[in-house]
C-alpha cells in the first residue's frame, strides 16, 4: 500500500497495518474520503504515536489549485477556500483522503511535507510531535455520515459552488482552530 523509500520501511508496515482499520477502509474511495481529512488524520496519528511514532497534523488551505475530479462540493467549490488535515512524520505527510480531490491519488498518498505544500497557500503545523491533543473536540474524531458527500454535491451543484454545507458533526462545536501552542509550531 504506502511506498516509501526503504529506510521508511518501518513507517510504511505500520501504515499498511493501519490500512486495515474502519477508519481507514472508510477513506479507500473518493466519496468515502470526502470530509474526513480532519477525523482519519487525528486518528491515525493517535494510532501512529500508540506505537512509538512521533507525528503530528498538519494543515493546509487554500488550493492553488481547483479539484475538477473531486467528490462532494469540491468540483464546485472556490479552492482558495479548501481546507485539508494530514498526518505529519517527519519531513512526510501522510493524506488517507487524498482521493477526494484526486481520485486516483495513492492509498495512503506519501510525499514530503515540502511537495504538498507547494500546492497550497497555507502549510502549517496543527499539533506538533509535542502537542498531547490534537483536535480541540472529540467530535472532530467521526467521520462523516454516509450521505454526506452526495449532499454536498447536490447544495453545489444548486448554489454555483456557494453552500451552505452542513456537517452534523461540526456545526454546533467551536470553529477548528490548531491546537499547537510550540513556539516552533509552524512548518511554512
Amino acid at each position: 500500500m504506502a511506498t516509501l523509500p526503504a529506510s521508511d520501511l518501518a513507517l510504511a508496515a505500520l501504515l499498511d497495518e493501519y490500512a486495515l482499520t474502519e477508519p481507514a477502509r472508510a477513506c479507500e474511495r473518493p466519496a468515502g474520503a470526502y470530509a474526513n481529512c480532519l477525523a482519519v488524520s487525528a486518528l491515525c496519528a493517535q494510532w501512529l504515536r500508540e506505537r512509538g511514532v512521533e507525528c503530528g497534523l498538519l494543515h493546509f488551505a487554500g488550493s492553488r489549485a481547483p479539484f475538477p475530479d473531486g467528490s462532494g462540493r469540491w468540483p464546485y467549490f472556490d479552492p482558495r477556500q479548501v481546507t485539508h488535515w494530514t498526518v505529519r512524520v517527519g519531513a512526510l505527510s501522510v493524506d488517507w483522503t487524498a482521493r477526494q480531490f484526486r481520485p486516483a491519488a495513492g492509498w495512503p498518498d506519501v510525499e514530503e511535507v515540502g511537495s504538498i505544500a507547494a500546492r497550497w497557500r497555507l502549510a502549517m503545523d496543527w499539533a506538533c510531535t509535542r502537542c498531547p491533543q490534537l483536535v480541540a473536540d472529540p467530535r472532530h474524531l467521526e467521520l462523516t455520515p454516509p450521505l454526506l458527500e452526495r449532499a454536498h454535491r447536490d447544495i453545489a451543484r444548486a448554489t454555483d459552488g456557494r453552500g451552505a454545507f452542513p456537517d452534523p458533526r461540526h456545526d454546533d462545536t467551536a470553529p477548528l482552530t490548531s491546537v499547537c501552542r510550540c513556539a516552533d509550531g509552524s512548518s511554512r
